[in-house]
């Protein structure tokens, strides 16, 4: 009995066609030519410039092998090659530092946090400390996630502990670190940039003693300052970014680094190319840092009509237009030469022993035509006949043909329950054993085993960690259903079913843990899945919802932020109009666009039309478009009468200040909507806070987070103004959980609390107040304030005793044709001050002059708590 060796099973881990890479000497020549030039431009004293020659890019055919030339680059220049590797020796030029940046699981977007954090890991390198980087990062972090520990840098704790005791130096120069006197790492940093912030709040003239540019302080308060959870302003981690790069710079000797992208065309995933306006934007602002990208296109920021890209034309890119001389610049990625893929298929036999002739290695070599790919999947065929036994020995037919001829040869030899996981991971971008057992109908037993196959890599990710190239996937994908094993269309939609039902148990399972993260990336999984493929998704337990899906949408922490986890374009219709109502949420689209896509998704029959048609008649609403919004909701009420959409015409009518109108339309709507807000209008709250605790909790045990968020946030600043018997600690909190899920109206009502309550980080609250108004401006896409900035500014004025501040408020709400109905208590109190706004048309259900006492009365109560007086600013 012959016992094979350790390793020979078939769940051993084979090397990929990859991993035996021996040649691209051109390529390979290339990339040592551009260091060098690239050393000799950098090391020029002088300025950047307008023009950027730091790309070098290698662009050619799916499956050709990019992916592993770049690897086998980084690889050489890190000195992580064996001498005997076909390129000899590293390049004479040396690398101080890399960085990679795989777009290979993008749906179209550039995870520019992540980027940061490469490029944060791989400067470690070089040195420990980038303190302009690191404090502006940290800034940053606090602000985009609070409540958030800062993260890991590359899976290592030690560069949050550098940020930490960065902080803890510059707090210590400045006198200031009275509550970090102990402790380093993420935990530190986090804290001592907080209070790095508040020192420069106070003391706007200060100047860090760090060697940083002039105008740092200021940057470092935009950092704190300008981004949120639900608006990360990408644009400023391009600007972080471009910190190292003038970091990097101020070195000597200079250093030279070169990041490594892989995998570009991804960015036209999204037909917006949002994401390669950002990384236009990062690559532009670092000119002394050379960029390796590999993709299927040519890039073509050369163009000057590419009017999207903030950097462009060939005064810019001078290296990227076709025929540059010169290098770096770009070049086109061919097939393996005959004599490298001879080469590269008699080291795979020798290292595998494959039972293979000369004269099949040079049938093979014409066959495959120099594809990487080709010869992978040939190379797996040949150990399928390998481990078969019975000692034959592979013939010419077996390894030549077409590519989707091998990759099905190669399922022949895997057993039936094994390709049916296989095929079932096709589905997926990213996977594990547990989403693809779901999808294939097989045991998990057996997809462990699937993924030991060589046609599933394994990449970084945690919670997916398994994958499938392209060309491998397609190929397994649109195969006919009358090879053995394959599947019909039908199949692959009963398998796509299986799929989203699987992402639906790790939605609910998510939900179950409060776990907003994994909420989001179960949908993004489901809704991957329904554009690429037409699939039965399950119902919901809701009978006003067509699918779970649907409504798992409307109530998931943000749809807004959804966009980061979708792809960018569908094959089918359901899954475009799903994208069309993810993006009509976004701040980030125009609002005519917004309006234009939620009309077409509630003119279409797709499960989510009525609730794009309502959230149509809210974007309507929100700019004051009475008539339409009426219009929208009686066409919604009209096709489904349920209350929810019943109640959207009496309230559109009391927003619009139309009380009586309303109140005579409570027939067909639960009165307690229409005069609960009509009476706090007029200035009686009593019936609201009689019934908002009931309805807050009636929410909460429902499950329909969004909308208790939002009656919570709104309860939290009414009694913050009224009562005054709110914590501080409860107003934090609550505002926490709105950012960390993104609730943009539940964060704009908790910082109207924040700056009514007072007594929360006091020297925050201009920061809160232009944070306040930017959210109002940005949610409406309108040029003016909105109500809640508004009475949070006549408060915070009136406190001052700053009757300039009120004089400038009454100038901005005089710019609003029709104000709302929550716009009541600001005229109110405006009008007590003498600077009464113009008036709106009201059907007010009281006298006027009563509702105004009223106000006025709850005014002079709230300034009373906080030791003011409304008569000192009030006109003469």
């Amino acid at each position: 009995m012959r016992v094979p060796p350790p390793g020979h099973s078939i769940g051993r881990r084979l090397p990929h066609a990859g991993e035996l890479f021996t040649d691209r000497e051109s390529e390979s020549q290339a990339f040592k030519t551009a260091l060098a030039e690239f050393r000799r431009h950098v090391e020029r004293d002088d300025e950047a410039g307008i023009a950027r020659r730091n790309v070098l890019t290698f662009y050619g055919l799916g499956g050709i092998g990019k992916t592993a030339l770049s690897e086998r680059l980084e690889a050489w220049v890190d000195r992580r090659l064996p001498l005997v590797n076909g390129w000899g020796p590293p390049p004479a030029t040396r690398v101080d530092a890399t960085a990679r940046i795989d777009l290979h699981d993008s749906a179209g977007q550039v995870d520019l946090l992540g980027a940061l954090l490469a490029l944060r890991a791989g400067m470690a390198k070089i040195r420990d400390r980038w303190p302009v980087f690191d404090l502006a990062f940290a800034a940053y972090w606090s602000a985009a996630h609070p409540g958030e520990g800062l993260p890991r840098f590359a899976g290592r704790d030690e560069v949050g502990a550098v940020i930490g005791e960065t902080v803890k130096d510059v707090l210590s120069d400045l006198g200031s670190v009275v509550d970090l006197a102990t402790g380093t790492g993420a935990g530190l940093a986090v804290r001592g940039v907080r209070k790095l912030i508040g020192v420069l709040r106070r003391r706007r003239d200060l100047k860090i003693a760090l060697d940083a540019f002039s105008g740092f302080e200021d940057f470092l308060l935009r950092c704190a300052d300008e981004p949120t959870p639900t608006e990360p302003q990408p644009d400023l981690l391009c600007d972080i970014a471009a910190t190292l790069s003038w970091e990097i710079a101020a070195l000597s000797p200079v250093r030279l680094v070169v990041v490594f992208i892989d995998t570009t065309e991804r960015l036209k995933l999204d037909p917006r190319r949002v994401a390669e306006r950002h990384l236009n934007t990062l690559i532009h602002g670092m000119p002394n840092v050379l960029f390796v990208l590999t993709g299927r296109d040519l890039h073509d920021w050369y163009d000057e009509t590419r009017t999207e890209l903030p950097h462009r034309g060939p005064w810019t890119w001078p290296g990227l237009v076709p025929g540059a001389a010169g290098e770096p610049r770009q070049h086109l990625v061919g097939n393996l030469s005959p004599s490298d893929t001879r080469e590269l298929i008699r080291d795979s036999r020798r290292r595998l022993a494959l039972p293979m002739s000369d004269q099949v290695v040079d049938d093979l070599v014409t066959a495959s035509r120099g594809l990487p790919q080709y010869i992978e999947v040939a190379r797996q065929v040949a150990l399928s006949i390998k481990d078969a036994g019975g000692n034959r020995q592979v013939l010419p037919g077996d390894v030549t043909g077409s590519l989707n001829s091998l990759v099905l040869h190669v399922l022949e030899d895997v057993p039936t329950d094994e390709q049916r996981a296989i095929r079932g991971a096709c589905l997926f971008r990213v996977f594990d054993t547990g989403l693809i057992a779901a999808a294939a109908d097989v045991d998990h037993g057996c997809a462990e085993r699937a993924v030991l196959r060589p046609m599933i890599d394994r990449h970084e990710g945690d919670r997916f960690p398994y994958r499938m190239h392209d060309a491998v996937r397609e190929a397994i994908r649109y195969t006919d259903f009358q090879v053995s094993g394959g599947w019909s269309e039908r199949d692959w939609q009963l398998a796509a079913g299986r799929a989203v039902a699987a992402a639906r148990r790790l939605h609910d399972n998510a939900k179950s843990r409060d776990d907003n993260g994994g909420i989001m990336q179960a949908l993004g999984i489901a809704i991957g899945i329904a554009c690429d493929q037409e699939c039965d998704i399950e119902p919901a337990d809701n009978p006003h919802y067509a699918d779970w899906l649907s409504r798992a949408i409307v109530y998931c922490p943000s749809i807004q932020g959804l966009r980061s986890w979708v792809p960018g374009a569908s094959r089918t219709e359901y899954g475009r109009l799903v994208l069309d109502f993810i993006s009509a949420k976004s701040v980030e689209t125009p609002m005519g666009d917004r309006l234009r896509l939620l009309r077409g998704v509630f003119e279409s029959d797709h499960p989510l039309s009525l609730p794009a048609g309502r959230h149509l008649g809210y974007a309507l609403r929100s700019l004051r478009r009475w008539d339409e919004a009426l219009s929208v909701a009686d066409e919604v009420a009209r096709i489904a009468p349920t209350p929810v959409n019943l109640r959207q015409r009496p309230i559109t009518l009391s927003m619009a200040r139309r009380f009586v109108d309303a109140r005579q339309s409570v027939e067909d709507a639960s009165a307690s909507e229409i005069i609960r807000p009509a009476g706090y209008s007029h200035g009686r709250p009593e019936r609201y806070f009689a019934e908002a605790e009931e309805k807050i909790a009636r929410l909460k045990a429902a499950g329909r987070q969004r909308e208790m968020l939002e009656d919570r946030s709104l309860n939290l600043y009414r009694r913050v103004f009224f009562k005054g018997d709110v914590s501080a600690t409860e107003i934090t909190e609550s505002l926490e959980q709105a950012e960390l899920v993104g609730h943009v109206i539940a964060i704009r009502n908790t910082l109207l609390a924040l700056l009514l309550h007072r007594e929360v980080d006091i020297e925050a609250h201009p920061v809160a107040l232009e944070r306040l108004e930017t959210l109002g401006r940005t949610s409406t896409a309108s040029e003016t304030i909105d109500f809640r900035y508004a009475f949070a500014e006549f408060c915070d004025a009136a406190i001052a005793g700053d009757r300039l501040r009120l004089f400038t408020l009454r100038n901005e709400g005089r710019k609003i044709p029709r104000r709302s109905r929550s716009w009541i208590p600001v005229e109110c109190c405006l009008a007590s001050v003498g600077l009464p706004l113009p008036e709106t048309p009201t059907q007010w259900l009281e006298p006027y002059e009563d509702v105004k006492r009223r106000w006025v009365g709850h005014l002079d109560a709230y300034l009373a708590r906080h030791g003011a007086n409304r008569e000192v600013i009030q006109a003469r």
